[in-house]
């Protein structure tokens, strides 16, 4: 009960009792107790790397987003030290679940306050000024530790939920990539064709039959918006007029294989020589200015509704989801023809949380 390693996990929904507790209470209990004691130390670390980061600290989002985790992590420590009962742990859920909610738009704000920082240094420096490698290493720490904060909370708040054949909590156990990689395109075609009346067809070969356990939003996230890059890439580098170049899609796996694969390769013209390094880079992107501010307006975190690019953190971010895993993103470049982009998922199971402190 004390080690939050989730034994009875397996009994989720179950009849077998324990005394007088069923067991699937018994578990809630088990989990509440984990994250009543951890939470408040991953909010506690976020809290030092916000307020010790040079200059970007300084930035009027990046303050909101400090006071957002201070709130959480007082919430947290103000409730009971010991969770023991039914009532404690629902009053428990109850609150995770506030926070959860609260934390909703964090990514999209964090992103504005590094626009705000970018944008002010700029008027000092100049237009060649990007983020420095010690802002952009904060970011992929602090983005890293939020998707793990948020992989925690929503585990445990689904495991409140009804159950859902093929899923514990937020993992399914036949997670799809064919399945979602059609949802994926059919999310980014539509933005396509809203921004530029058309979008390129997507080709998918491979493993079509595959399925490996994972959590199917993360995949969602990372597959969309490499298919929005190369759709946007696509359509400008052969005109809205042209007939434009299939986008293809091969699904890589095989019993000896370390990794699922993902290939998405595009005839979008490449990217330069000189931008590869940039492209890891938050807030590098190739939008113009207008959309850029009009970005920041946007309170969701990934969504069809938001411009086709935008702040540039699509990339680095989709790597991260990649890395929680145990797996990478890398992206292959070609310039003048196109960009191959590798997503390698490690199968679940197979990896320990990265935790950067």
């Amino acid at each position: 009960m004390r080690t939050g390693r989730g034994e009875r996990l397996h009994k989720t929904f179950g009849e077998e009792t324990v005394g007088r507790m069923a067991a699937t209470e018994l578990v809630l209990i088990q989990v509440a107790s984990f994250l009543r004691h951890e939470l408040p130390i991953r909010l506690a670390h976020r809290v030092r790397d916000l307020e010790s980061v040079q200059l970007l600290s300084d930035m009027a989002s990046v303050k909101g987003v400090r006071d957002l985790y201070v709130r959480s992590f007082l919430d947290l420590i103000a409730f009971d030290n010991s969770i023991e009962t039914v009532e404690q742990e629902e009053r428990f859920a109850n609150l995770v679940e506030s926070i959860y909610e609260r934390h909703s738009h964090v990514l999209v704000q964090m992103a504005r306050g590094a626009y705000e920082f970018r944008k002010a240094v700029r008027e000092m420096k100049g237009n060649e000024y990007e983020l420095t490698d010690e802002s952009n290493a904060f970011l992929d720490r602090f983005y890293l530790c939020r998707i793990g904060i948020r992989v925690l909370i929503g585990q445990y708040l689904a495991l409140h939920q009804p159950p859902v054949e093929n899923y514990i909590g937020i993992i399914c156990s036949n997670t799809s990539p064919y399945e979602i990689v059609k949802r994926a395109i059919d999310d980014a075609a539509f933005m396509c064709t809203r921004r530029y009346g058309d979008a390129p067809e997507v080709i998918m070969t491979g493993r079509l039959d595959l399925t490996f356990p994972y959590v199917p939003t993360h995949l969602h996230y990372i597959m969309f918006e490499l298919l929005k890059n190369s759709m946007r890439a696509t359509v400008e580098w052969h005109g809205i007029d042209a007939d434009f170049p299939p986008i293809k899609v091969v699904i890589a796996d095989g019993a000896e294989n370390e990794d699922v694969v993902i290939k998405v390769s595009d005839e979008g013209g490449g990217i330069t020589r000189s931008n590869m390094k940039k492209i890891w880079s938050y807030l590098f992107t190739t939008a113009d200015s207008s959309i850029q501010e009009g970005m920041v307006s946007f309170e969701n975190d990934n969504g069809i509704e938001a411009p086709l690019a935008g702040l540039g953190y699509g990339l680095p971010i989709s790597r991260s989801y990649c890395r929680y895993f145990g797996g990478d993103l890398s992206i292959m470049s070609m310039e003048g023809f196109g960009t191959d982009a590798f997503v390698y998922l490690m199968k679940l199971g197979d990896s320990r949380e990265p935790l950067p402190m």
